[in-house]
């Protein structure tokens, strides 16, 4: 009797295991298909099976994403437009730079396309294009290398650079600050995971699809992560070097506008009232109004006119759709203006 309940016990054991067996090979499968199915996607949309061709890493600075426009040949790919790169006549070319509160991915639209359209009603003068040259986690220090080496060729006639946020945070990241804000950029939040180290990105490196699951789950929780170990740790409290190097590069852009007959605006960036109040920001707000001043160009004060809290989401610093369509509003006036005087100078 002890025998057959022995034989028993054992005979529903290895039936457990080969069940489990089993479920870890479907599940096995499953996840293949997936990946072969999500990879398949990617390779569709031009990202490449095995890796994404687009994936960007830049002598000076790293970060996730590739700078628009992405260029074949004599066609160019910005976030609202695909324009060919010779510009035709009789068009007039704005570019805006900016982060997230440029791409405005989690409002839906974005001020540019919205601006685009504003200036599609005209049906006097030339064609205006609106071109969004934004990316998320950009700082002035990529607006900088982008205008310069990636945007030149489109032959902007107005160039608008809205920043502040994520230049400020440099000081957040590491024990100092590094003058191409390398300490804030080859963190792992920003870094591609092609380039991170440890266990997590091991086990990424071999899976898109949880390399994709990953940085959906670090976009859903930013910017609480942003900052990592690094801005858990940091002693670069003081917003002060960052400021220097703030206000260099708004000067450089504005060197290489004028240099090539570029119209140039700035403006001040707006955020929910908690956030205006913080020193740093103010402080940036603040330079970005002075070396309008100094460098001659043109100034939007959004940070005081677009006020009302219920534009921004609960990160104090995105938009909601609302949001962004009063900051097209803002913008509108002074684009209209300068798109008025370059029209009647030709």
């Amino acid at each position: 009797m002890q025998a057959s309940s022995s034989a028993k016990a054992q005979t529903r054991k290895f039936g457990v295991g080969k069940s489990i067996a089993y479920l870890l090979i479907i599940f096995f499968i499953a996840f293949i298909a997936l990946e072969m199915a999500w990879r398949a996607f990617l390779y569709s949309t031009g990202r490449g099976f095995f890796d994404d061709p687009n994936e960007f890493t830049s002598p000076f600075f790293t970060t996730y994403e590739e700078p628009p426009p992405t260029k074949w040949e004599s066609t160019a790919w910005y976030r609202n437009a695909e324009v060919p790169v010779a510009k035709p006549e009789n068009e007039i070319r704005i570019i805006c730079f900016g982060g997230s509160t440029t791409v405005n991915q989690r409002a839906g639209v974005s001020y540019s396309a919205l601006l685009d359209e504003m200036f599609s009603e005209s049906t006097t003068g030339p064609t205006v294009r609106v071109l969004n040259a934004g990316a998320d986690g950009f700082s002035t220090a990529q607006t900088l290398v982008n205008l310069s080496l990636r945007n030149l060729e489109l032959s902007p006639d107005i160039v608008f650079v809205y920043h502040n946020i994520n230049d400020l945070s440099v000081k957040d990241f590491g024990d100092w600050v590094t003058s191409d804000y390398a300490n804030k950029y080859k963190s792992d939040f920003y870094l591609g995971f092609r380039h991170r180290t440890g266990f997590l990105a091991a086990l990424v490196k071999m899976s898109r699809l949880a390399r994709f699951a990953v940085s959906s789950i670090d976009a859903l929780a930013f910017p609480q992560n942003q900052y990592g170990e690094a801005g858990r740790t940091s002693r670069t409290n003081d917003h002060a070097q960052v400021l220097t190097y703030f206000r260099n590069n708004l000067r450089s852009i504005a060197a290489i506008a004028r240099e090539h007959g570029i119209r140039l605006v700035l403006a001040s960036q707006a955020a929910h009232s908690e956030l205006r109040r913080v020193e740093g920001f103010a402080a940036f707000n603040r330079a970005i109004e002075e070396i309008a001043r100094e460098e001659g160009v043109e100034f939007v004060d959004v940070a005081n006119i677009m006020t009302d809290n219920a534009l921004f989401l609960e990160d104090q610093i995105h938009y909601t759709r609302p949001g962004v369509e009063r900051l097209a509003e803002i913008l509108y006036p002074s684009f209209r203006v300068i798109v008025d005087e370059l029209t009647a100078g030709q």
